[in-house]
C-alpha cells in the first residue's frame, strides 16, 4: 500500500513539473506580453474591416500606412512619398489569384492591407518553434535535409533567388515536428527563407502554407508577420496563407513560383534597399523586410539553397518530406521538385541564370534523398527532385 501511495505522489509530483517546464518553455517574458498587448490594442483600434476565413483564421484589414512593420526605425527614416510609392505598387500587385489561394470575395478595402490577428498562445508557440527551428544547415539534431545549394565563394554577390515549388501536400506531421519545400537566402548568420511548409506548432493545423522565416545575426528568428520591420504590400495574400489547390501523385500537378529579391528604392543609381518577395509568374508582391535587420545580409546575399527540409525531436521517428516516396526517380509527377532554379547577382541587373556554382547535400540519403537534373528546358530549367520516407529517430 506505501508503495502504491509513493507512487501516485511521485506521479503527481511528476505532471506538476511537467506542466510547469512546458509553461516555462512556452511563455512569453513581461516586456515581450506588455509588447503584445499593445500590439493587441493597436490592431484591434485601426482595423477598418475584419474578415475570419474557414480555417479560422482572423485577418484584420488595417490601413496601409497603419500596419505595425512601420514602427520599425529604418521606416520611421523614410520618406512619406516613398511609402506612397510602395502603396501604389501592392496595389498594382492585385489581381487574379492562382489555384484560388488568398482572401476570397471583396477581401480587405481598398488601401488597407491584411494582418493576421494573434493570441499570446500563438506568439508563445513561435518563441518555442524559433528554439528549435535550424538557423544554418550544420548538423543539427533532428534536422534533415535534401536541397541543392551553392558552393562556398566569399566573393559571391547575391541580389536574388527564385523557383517554382511543387506543391505536394506532406501527410503525418505531428506535434512539433514540419515538413518544408523551401528556398534560402544567406549571409554568415543571416537568412531570409520562404516557402511552402506543415507546420502544426506554429499553425495549429496541418494544412502546407505559404511561410517565411528569417534569422538575425544567428540570434533572433521569426516568422512570417511577426518579424520586426516586415511591410505587407499584397492586400490579398498574407504570409501563412494555407494551400488548398495541392498536387496530386500521378495526378495533376501544381505549383508557385517564389521570388526573394533586391529591391532598390529610389532609382537606379540609389543605394536605399529593401528584400522583397514575389509570387507567381507575373511577381506579384507580397512584402518588404528592411535590410538593417541584418549583419551581412544588409548588404548582399552570399549562399542560396532549394529543397526540402524536416524537424522532428529526437524521441519521435522524423516525419516524411514531399510526397514520403523513396528516390531515385526523376518523375515529377511523384516527387517533391523545385524547378527554373535561378539566381541574380548583384549589379546584373535582376537577371536570373542557372546557378552553376552548386552542388546537391542530403544530411540522411536513407530516409531523405535529391536528385539534381540538370537544366532541361524553357520550362523546367534547373530541376531537382528532394523526397523521402523519413523515420530516423534519436538523430
Amino acid at each position: 500500500m506505501a508503495a502504491r501511495v509513493d507512487l501516485i505522489v511521485f506521479f503527481v509530483c511528476f505532471l506538476y513539473l511537467s506542466r510547469n517546464l512546458v509553461e516555462a518553455d512556452w511563455g512569453l517574458s513581461l516586456k515581450e506580453e506588455l509588447k503584445f498587448k499593445k500590439r493587441l490594442i493597436n490592431l484591434k483600434t485601426s482595423a477598418i474591416k475584419s474578415i475570419q476565413t474557414r480555417d479560422g483564421d482572423i485577418y484584420d484589414c488595417i490601413d496601409f500606412y497603419k500596419q505595425p512593420g512601420f514602427d520599425h526605425p529604418f521606416w520611421k527614416n523614410t520618406t512619406f512619398e516613398m511609402k506612397r510609392k510602395l502603396f501604389s505598387q501592392g496595389m498594382r500587385a492585385k489581381g487574379k489569384l492562382p489555384l484560388n489561394i488568398g482572401l476570397k470575395g471583396p477581401g480587405c478595402p481598398y488601401g488597407t492591407v491584411p494582418i493576421i490577428r494573434i493570441s499570446k498562445y500563438d506568439l508563445a508557440r513561435a518563441k518555442m518553434l524559433s528554439k528549435i527551428y535550424s538557423s544554418n544547415i550544420d548538423e543539427e539534431p533532428g534536422h534533415h535535409y535534401a536541397i541543392l545549394r551553392t558552393k562556398i565563394d566569399p566573393n559571391r554577390k547575391l541580389a536574388g533567388i527564385e523557383s517554382f515549388i511543387s506543391l505536394f501536400h506532406t501527410k503525418g506531421v505531428t506535434g512539433s515536428q514540419y515538413s518544408a519545400f523551401q528556398m534560402t537566402l544567406s549571409n554568415g548568420f543571416d537568412t531570409i527563407k520562404t516557402g511552402f511548409t506543415v507546420n502544426p506548432l506554429l499553425f495549429k493545423d496541418n494544412q502546407t502554407r505559404l511561410f517565411a522565416h528569417l534569422t538575425i545575426d544567428g540570434r533572433t528568428q521569426c516568422f512570417n508577420q511577426q518579424c520586426p520591420g516586415y511591410v505587407q504590400i499584397n492586400s490579398q495574400m498574407p504570409l501563412g496563407w494555407p494551400i488548398d489547390v495541392t498536387s496530386v501523385i500521378g495526378g495533376p500537378q501544381f505549383a508557385l513560383k517564389l521570388r526573394i529579391n533586391k529591391e532598390i528604392l529610389d532609382g537606379p543609381y540609389s543605394t536605399k534597399f529593401v528584400w522583397s518577395l514575389y509570387y507567381e509568374e507575373e511577381n506579384y508582391l507580397v512584402g518588404f523586410w528592411p535590410p538593417t535587420l541584418f549583419g551581412k545580409l544588409s548588404e548582399f546575399g552570399n549562399q542560396a539553397d532549394w529543397g526540402g527540409e524536416v524537424y522532428s525531436p529526437l524521441d519521435q521517428p522524423s516525419p516524411p518530406m514531399g510526397t514520403g516516396l523513396t528516390l531515385p526517380g526523376t518523375d515529377t509527377d511523384h516527387f517533391a521538385h523545385s524547378r527554373r532554379i535561378a539566381t541574380a547577382y548583384e549589379n546584373a541587373k535582376f537577371n536570373f541564370v542557372n546557378p552553376i556554382d552548386s552542388e546537391v547535400y542530403a544530411s540522411n540519403p536513407d530516409a531523405y534523398n535529391i536528385k539534381d537534373l540538370g537544366n532541361i528546358n524553357e520550362y523546367f530549367g534547373r530541376l531537382i527532385c528532394y523526397d523521402g520516407p523519413g523515420g530516423i529517430k534519436g538523430a
